[in-house]
């Protein structure tokens, strides 16, 4: 139950909540595990950089700028980013499932 997946549109514009919901019900999403976001582009692509950290490239969120990456960030209760692992990869994602494990073991222990 602690552990919960945010997923940021990274086409704004044309993902509106409306969008979302049915891809979501497409796909299976389980809504109290798994939320699908949209907003203000600029403020997308601003956590993606200098919050999440998972986009290398610069850019000001603006009508030519994109962000599209396969990337997962592991963020504690904290806001503390803990990890970053290639969702394309599946030694990656093993990787990250052993940090969340550990990570709730740390959890615990406090």
């Amino acid at each position: 139950p602690e552990v919960l997946l945010l997923s940021h549109s990274v086409t704004p514009e044309i993902d509106s909540v409306a969008q979302l919901k049915k891809y979501a019900e497409e796909k299976g999403v389980i809504d109290e595990k798994w939320n699908l976001v949209t907003g203000d582009k600029k403020q997308i692509y601003d956590l993606a950089r200098k919050s999440y950290l998972v986009a290398k490239s610069q850019g000001n969120g603006g009508k030519y700028d994109m962000i599209h990456t396969e990337n997962f960030a592991l963020v504690d209760k904290n806001k503390q980013v803990r990890g970053f692992y290639d969702g394309t990869n599946p030694e990656a994602i093993e990787q990250l499932v052993e940090d969340v494990k550990l990570l709730k073991k740390l959890e615990k222990e406090r």
